[in-house]
């Protein structure tokens, strides 16, 4: 009951963007009796909320924007205050490598960061290339990383010739990389149908995606 009223106010705090609630409601728990999954549960509630009062008109941009920086906030603090992690540990240069960044033609990047900072709170090492990559720099992070996984957005249907065009250039050149895409256009069938390893319809289903296709890599 204690912990299901500190989600709660956890999922609140995100969508008021009150990060010192936040950090209220991280004193209270303990690692053993609430686990990464109930967190991110209770945060991606919380910019759910926002982003559907965003979309009614009811939040400004700026609101939503505060939002999102409240929920990055508390996937930091899960990953910094509760587990015990510091932003630098022993062994990191053996974790998974992530290259992720919205295609050439598209600058919405909202889902995009709120992926990037879910990732890196679970112990990825994440290389965010921002939005509206040209393809040939996706490639040359690849070269850079030896990423096991390129992850891809776009929020509009526009670019997703390009995007597929991408996937073909890394199946070619990178074979052992997989590529994981998501955003409004897509589902399943479609990441499928363009040549891509895996969909993530959420923030939320890509960390588990992302461990089904590790093994694809040679990370």
């Amino acid at each position: 009951m204690k912990n299901r009223l500190i989600m709660t106010s956890m999922e609140d705090s995100v969508f008021l963007y009150a990060p010192e609630k936040l950090h209220e409601a991280f004193q209270q728990i303990k690692s053993d009796t609430c686990s990464p999954g109930d967190i991110l549960t209770a945060l991606a509630r919380g910019i759910d909320k926002a982003r559907k009062h965003f979309r009614t008109g009811t939040y400004s941009i700026p609101e939503f924007l505060l939002a999102i920086d409240a929920y990055r906030e508390g996937v930091n603090l899960m990953k910094h205050h509760l587990f015990g992690k510091q932003p630098k540990e022993a062994g990191d240069e053996q974790k998974p490598h992530i290259v992720i960044g919205v295609v050439e033609g598209d600058v919405h990047d909202m889902g995009k960061n709120i992926v990037s900072a879910v990732m890196e709170a679970c112990g990825y090492r994440v290389l965010d290339m921002g939005n509206n990559v040209p393809n040939d720099l996706f490639l040359d992070a690849l070269t850079t990383t030896n990423a096991g996984v390129l992850a891809l957005s776009c929020m509009m249907s526009t670019p997703m010739d390009n995007m597929k065009g991408l996937i073909g250039m890394v199946k070619k050149l990178f074979p052992k990389t997989a590529v994981i895409v998501g955003g409004a256009p897509f589902d399943a069938n479609l990441a499928l149908r363009i040549g891509a390893d895996g969909y993530a319809e959420s923030a939320i289903a890509i960390p588990e995606e992302t461990r089904k296709l590790l093994p694809l890599s040679t990370v």
